[in-house]
């Protein structure tokens, strides 16, 4: 086998359209050609498409997506610290190479996408080859399952962890199932903010699919980009990667969740549906409303999920405050290279130091669980 570089996932389209597939509606061919073609991701914005493929008798057998970064932005894992440690010893961190789905923390089942089994280990070796021989600053493999992070591990790709909230469907029979299995003041909450809303005659619709229209779409970027505003951030995404999700092909995975005060439209949120788990994604509002927030990300993306007998829900990355809405905390994996005999032992103490907490605060973090002990 031999590594090539590619700069655009459409150099290997029927490769992928066939194998660059996972769990979630993210790792698919048509979702990075999206990217693609609203100018998401490329020199610009700092995601330059380089994908690595593996050739064998000139065929692509296997297929690592890969992008390299002249910044730091979209990616969820945050690498400041690797950033500054390269700065201190005077040498570059930028460019990177980064394996992830640019602007989504969802975690992805593979590292490596092949039509037949590879040799994990093999792979890995010529991967690292490739990238000393390039002068890569560093590899980071972001949201892998925990599998692959302890494979990558045993290449001195050191293990990084870090914590979402997710909610497990626990065979709820509806909404209000769900809330008796939580703790009387915890329940009480979630009424009484509901309640709100309801005696403020906000009232919620959903659409999915073909529902969904472009006027839709343009309504929820323009509260995407509200959101974005309001933390003092940048807009990873375009209003062309919006409406283009319309006509990709996932966009019967797409759920559309809109609040309305008669016929206003105060805000909304959309999520996307995978194998048997709902992705909590964007969301943004025009008017600020007390707990709209937690109806639109939360409660009514749990009733959709309990409806339609989904097991999960991911709700994006950070925020202990969904704890109390019902959101558990799991651990992630991320994994990282470093090209660097310098650093190699300081940052991998350092990360073994730093899992530890992190371990340790999501332990502490279960005492906060909001569900009673008879369900939990």
């Amino acid at each position: 086998m031999n590594i090539e570089l590619i700069s655009s996932i459409k150099d290997a389209e029927e490769f992928c359209i066939q194998n660059f597939v996972d769990t979630s509606p993210f790792i698919r061919y048509y979702f990075f050609k999206l990217l693609e073609e609203s100018n998401c991701t490329n020199k610009s914005t700092g995601w330059t498409p380089q994908h690595i493929v593996l050739k064998k008798n000139n065929s692509i057998v296997a297929f690592i997506p890969n992008f390299k970064k002249t910044n730091s932005y979209g990616e969820y894992i945050f690498d400041h610290v690797f950033e500054n440690a390269y700065y201190q010893i005077g040498c570059e961190y930028f460019p990177k190479y980064l394996s992830g789905t640019p602007f989504t923390p969802v975690t992805r089942l593979k590292f490596i996408y092949s039509k037949n089994l590879v040799n994990f280990d093999e792979v890995i070796n010529l991967l690292v080859d490739f990238l000393k021989k390039k002068n890569i600053s560093s590899f980071h493999a972001n949201f892998i399952d925990s599998e692959d992070s302890q494979k990558l591990e045993k290449h001195n790709f050191f293990k990084r962890l870090g914590i979402q909230y997710h909610w497990i469907n626990k065979s709820y029979s509806d909404f209000s199932d769900f809330l008796s299995s939580m703790k009387s003041r915890k329940k009480k909450a979630i009424i009484k903010e509901r309640t709100f809303l309801k005696e403020q005659g906000i009232t919620f619709s959903i659409k999915k699919g073909n529902m969904i229209t472009y006027e839709d779409l343009n309504i929820l970027y323009k509260c995407y980009v509200n959101t974005i505003d309001k933390k003092w951030s940048r807009p990873y995404l375009n209003s062309e990667f919006f409406q283009g999700l319309i006509n990709s092909q996932i966009s019967n995975k797409m759920i559309l969740i809109c609040a309305y005060k008669q016929k206003k439209v105060l805000g909304c949120s959309v999520h996307f549906i995978g194998n048997n788990t709902l992705f909590g994604r964007y969301w943004g509002c025009f008017e600020e409303v007390p707990y709209l927030h937690f109806e639109l990300c939360y409660y009514q993306a749990i009733e959709y999920a309990i409806k339609n007998k989904i097991s999960r829900i991911e709700a994006g990355a950070q925020g202990e405050h969904k704890i109390s809405r019902g959101y558990i905390p799991r651990l992630i994996y991320s994994n990282h290279w470093f090209n660097s005999k310098i650093l190699n032992k300081p940052i991998k103490d350092f990360l073994i130091k730093e899992n530890e907490k992190v371990i340790d605060t999501s332990q502490y973090l279960m005492k906060y669980s909001p569900f009673s002990e008879k369900r939990s």
